[in-house]
């Protein structure tokens, strides 16, 4: 927990002026450091407590974070720690090893590698869709437009907007495929 209190606050703040880059930097990660670790403590309480005090550590070992590292994997690191910490405080054993917890770390970082590079194909294929096909799937998924509702607004009936639906599913997940499987990060 944060005390306020400006002693305190002075002996968070690190000395070079980074404010702006890590709350740029934990801002991306701190989702993917809560389901860190969420793998790791079940309680949901104890681990948007536990996220509390990583923003905080690694907000005070800022100065020492190299910059060359993924700040991810290095905010985990702290995470890691603190769960560890926290599990032998704790009369409840939620994580019983260090060989499985490493275990768990490795699948839960190799996870999140491989959902941004889905994700990152899936904006290419995206950006290479038909205008119209782009627009009927932004109104279906960011709108929430049915596809009842589409239909009547385009004129079709409801069955081809589910053809059209279908076959831009498929030529997205052919894309996101094919991207993936030729290791295209671009």
């Amino acid at each position: 927990m944060i005390k306020s209190g400006t002693s305190r606050l002075k002996t968070i703040v690190p000395h070079r002026d980074g404010h702006r880059e890590f709350v740029r930097l934990w801002t991306a990660a701190s989702r993917r450091v809560h389901a860190y670790i969420l793998t790791m403590v079940l309680n949901q309480a104890d681990a948007e407590d536990l996220l509390q005090e990583v923003g905080v550590t690694v907000w005070e070992k800022f100065d020492d974070y190299d910059p060359s590292r993924d700040f991810v994997s290095w905010a985990c690191g702290v995470a890691r720690n603190k769960v560890l910490s926290f599990n032998q405080l704790a009369s409840q054993r939620l994580v019983q090893s260090r060989e499985l917890l490493d275990r768990i770390e490795a699948e839960t970082w190799l996870s999140s590698r491989t959902l941004e590079r889905q994700q990152h194909a899936l904006q290419q294929c995206l950006s290479k869709l038909r205008d119209a096909d782009r627009q009927l799937l932004q109104l279906r998924y960011t709108e929430g437009i049915s596809l009842k509702q589409a239909a009547h607004d385009t004129g079709r009936s409801l069955q081809a907007m589910y053809k059209l639906l279908q076959r831009i599913h498929l030529r997205l997940f052919e894309c996101v495929t094919r991207r993936l499987a030729a290791g295209d990060e671009t």
